[in-house]
């Protein structure tokens, strides 16, 4: 009776965990989703990358061979798993540094300044991964197939052109995941209660925190990645580039608004493919996670 009571009680704690798991959770489910999904990965990029419809784009990957469909997975396995270790890692360790409180009814947790704060700070640390999606976009590009033949050569021939030309498209990958970070960890918690209260209180909760975990995941994610997807394509675009001078966010969102025949279908072009890859990424990720997490709890 006392244990039932104590379940209710909504009591501010400080919040605290061990500094450990969260990375090894984030970056096992970060490296299984990453080879799941590589493939729709490199279909939504050529759509970003040249506006085409992705039966065009799975036509240009079949014709270049298996050869090169898994060419380039080195930079975003890195990437990937990295950036999902970081990301619930760093979130849960500036939780710590900034003293953020959670209510033991874990559907108001996330809606404070405190954790909105850890958030962006987790999504800004995830920036400083950038190399790996600058050379991520090379080796994806058909346009750097003869220049280049692995992930070894690609970063020798960035190199060359200094040290700035890894982190080129870092000021829009920093805004993504600032506020993409913010509006995820928010949003996470009380989504997922929202669905396991539709469940049998008396039933068995495995499999059902396991669902609503895949669920609000996924359709976060999927939805994140929509909102921002136009960010997507102008940092495509900046990446796409070696060598160059470097360009402001705005004047490449004009030139692509401009390529795009002023359309917002066509700046929207891979959308779809990538909210399926998203529904399925994040959903995977977050269930996989969270999953992994009570193992070590």
């Amino acid at each position: 009776m006392a244990s039932s009571d104590a379940s209710v009680i909504t009591s501010s704690t400080k919040h605290q965990r061990g500094s450990h798991v969260d990375f090894i959770c984030g970056w096992s489910a970060g490296c299984i989703v990453t080879v799941i999904l590589y493939p729709l990965n490199k279909v939504i990029f050529r759509q970003q990358l040249h506006a085409i419809p992705s039966s065009e784009a799975a036509i240009q990957l079949k014709s270049e061979g298996i050869r090169y469909l898994y060419r380039g997975l080195l930079p975003p396995l890195m990437k990937r798993t990295s950036s999902t270790a970081i990301m619930f890692g760093m979130y849960e360790k500036y939780q710590n540094i900034l003293g953020c409180t959670y209510e033991s009814d874990r559907r108001k947790t996330s809606f404070t300044f405190c954790h909105a704060q850890a958030a962006a700070m987790a999504g800004a640390t995830e920036s400083l991964l950038t190399p790996f999606e600058r050379v991520q976009t090379l080796l994806q590009s058909n346009a750097y197939h003869g220049k280049f033949r692995n992930t070894i050569e690609a970063v020798k021939t960035v190199s060359n052109h200094g040290f700035l030309e890894f982190y080129r498209g870092f000021h829009v990958i920093l805004f993504r995941n600032a506020f993409s970070n913010i509006l995820f960890f928010s949003l996470r918690d009380p989504f997922k209660y929202a669905i396991l209260d539709k469940f049998p209180t008396k039933c068995e909760r495995t499999s059902y925190n396991l669902f609503s975990d895949f669920v609000s995941g996924s359709v976060l994610g999927a939805s994140l990645s929509t909102l921002f997807f136009p960010v997507n394509v102008v940092k495509t675009k900046i990446q796409a580039d070696m060598g160059k001078k470097y360009d402001h966010f705005f004047n490449v969102l004009k030139d692509v608004w401009n390529e795009r025949d002023h359309s917002l279908k066509e700046v929207y072009r891979g959308a779809q493919l990538n909210f399926i890859r998203s529904l399925l990424a994040w959903g995977i990720t977050n269930a996989t996670f969270e999953y992994m997490r009570k193992w070590f709890t």
